[in-house]
């Protein structure tokens, strides 16, 4: 089985850049068939340039809208769809380095949905704010190196009137040394793949496309994530050893057939309509109020989406409220459980 992947919106580890603020992953399962005939119907209904699909160029015209309408409707199903709000990525990501170190057992962290709980909360602030806390990582990695003050940091504004956010911060700084530990390398520096969301994404989706037992041939699309990339080549050695595992509720793991490759998207065209779902569903998130974008996302939903869909990290406030009316009780233990384990280490 075949597996094409491509992005749009990647911003590398800047997830607060405002012009593209989602990130969105996909991987199609084309046979030589299939992707010609797709090529076909493009060619034969849009003005295609330098002969290379571009889904930035097709989804921006009424007529580039009308063909994707139809591939959509005819071949989503060979497609899998990551996408994430990037500001809520950096409020997951900050919870996840933030509390974990400190529990003993993360399972009921994350089953019970109390690091979406938590993650919302952050986000919430972040976006309510006048202006936008470029320097939050920065932030939250000089707090946990003692080189600013709670009260010099973005934490601070964001917590004003917030006792979750103070409740936060006062978790992540009481042992700096645990959380550092995670996410800064030797040269004490951090990670350059802790906040990159393309690895978290391809594992979702290859795990997704092996769940049969298929065994994969991977292409991805260049790009300087793949680089010398540690989280890669642990992918690598989960996919040639075919090794799954169960993780709430959901099993991971896929078969490669041979190391993930990249290559060029001018030379392969399943690359370029791989590039053509994910462009297409970058644009539906940031223009949710078009006629367009609700008919595309539609079908995402219906055929695309990863699953388990947890991979996709999208603040959903309706869900978020009636999940916290369900369980305003469980919540509140466990900020207190979590502060005063915390607080007696």
């Amino acid at each position: 089985m075949k597996i094409y992947c491509d992005e749009s919106g990647y911003t590398g580890v800047d997830l607060l850049e405002e012009s593209q603020p989602y990130f969105v992953y996909s991987g199609v399962n084309l046979s030589d068939k299939v992707a010609n005939e797709i090529k076909t119907y493009i060619f034969d209904n849009y003005n295609i340039q330098n002969s290379e699909i571009k889904g930035k160029n097709l989804v921006n015209n009424p007529q580039g809208q009308a063909v994707l309408t139809h591939i959509f409707e005819k071949y989503s199903r060979f497609a899998r769809i990551v996408f994430h709000d990037k500001k809520f990525a950096l409020a997951a990501k900050i919870v996840e380095y933030g509390i974990e170190p400190y529990l003993t057992s993360n399972y009921f962290f994350y089953v019970s949905k109390f690091n979406c709980f938590i993650a919302i909360g952050l986000y919430a602030a972040l976006i309510t704010k006048d202006k936008s806390a470029e320097s939050l990582f920065e932030d939250f990695l000089s707090l946990m190196r003692g080189r600013i003050t709670f009260e010099n940091s973005s934490f601070y504004s964001l917590s004003q009137s917030n006792p979750l956010i103070e409740w936060l911060v006062d978790i992540m700084t009481h042992d700096p040394r645990l959380i550092l530990k995670e996410i800064q390398s030797k040269e004490n520096q951090p990670k350059k793949w802790i906040l990159d969301l393309t690895m978290t994404s391809l594992l979702g989706i290859l795990s997704n496309w092996s769940e049969a037992g298929d065994e994969l041939e991977v292409i991805c699309d260049n790009s300087k994530t793949f680089k010398d990339n540690p989280v890669l080549e642990a992918l690598n050695q989960i996919g040639l050893a075919g090794k799954r595992a169960d993780f709430l509720g959901s099993r991971l793991g896929f078969k490669l057939k041979e190391k993930i490759l990249n290559a060029d998207s001018k030379d392969l065209i399943g690359l370029q309509i791989a590039d053509l779902f994910s462009s297409t569903v970058f644009y539906c998130l940031k223009n949710q109020h078009k006629q367009f974008s609700k008919d595309i996302m539609k079908l995402v939903e219906k055929n695309c989406l990863c699953k388990p869909d947890s991979f996709c990290l999208i603040p959903e406030f309706n869900t978020f409220k009636i999940d916290f009316e369900k369980n305003k009780t469980l919540y509140l233990s466990q900020i207190y459980s979590i502060y005063t384990h915390v607080k007696m280490k």
